[in-house]
């Protein structure tokens, strides 16, 4: 009877071993690196007030709060051509849909101090505050009133 030597008895088992280690590795990589990314937490509004603007027969708009039909402003025709100029460009991209020319807009001021105009057909949303503090001025005006929530 002969004396085994210890490397031909390990040396298979470090390879066995090695190769169980190597192949776990890679499955958690490839199982961390294919998976899909976790979906960001909805922010909340600091405020918001969802807005109607109804062209009059004068050529001016009436601004109606959504939830409780009430006007809550009237521009004269030629007055604030900032939000005339929104307005018309919105509208012409939900005609491009279809959708109807009334839907909704919703205003909201964000915890970073942001302030958008959504489009409620298209889900377009426009920073306001990226045409100046002074053309976002009306809008934020609207939602001087409103309770924040977040």
């Amino acid at each position: 009877m002969g004396i085994m030597r210890y490397d031909t008895l390990t040396r298979p088992y470090l390879v066995a071993v090695g190769t169980a280690i190597m192949a776990s590795l890679l499955l958690v990589a490839v199982t961390v690196w294919t998976r899909a990314p976790a979906a960001p937490a909805a922010e909340t509004p600091r405020a918001s007030l969802t807005l109607r603007f109804i062209e009059q027969a004068d050529g001016g708009l009436s601004v109606i709060d959504q939830a409780t039909g009430r006007e809550i402003d009237r521009i004269a025709e030629g007055q604030q051509g900032f939000l005339t100029t929104m307005l018309r460009v919105i509208r012409r991209d939900i005609a491009r849909t279809d959708a109807v020319i009334s839907m909704p807009f919703r205003i909201e001021a964000w915890q970073d101090n942001r302030v958008t105009l959504t489009d409620s057909a298209t889900e377009r949303r426009i920073d306001l505050l990226a045409f100046g503090p002074t053309n976002a001025e009306i809008f934020i005006r609207w939602l001087g009133g409103r309770n924040t929530r977040g």
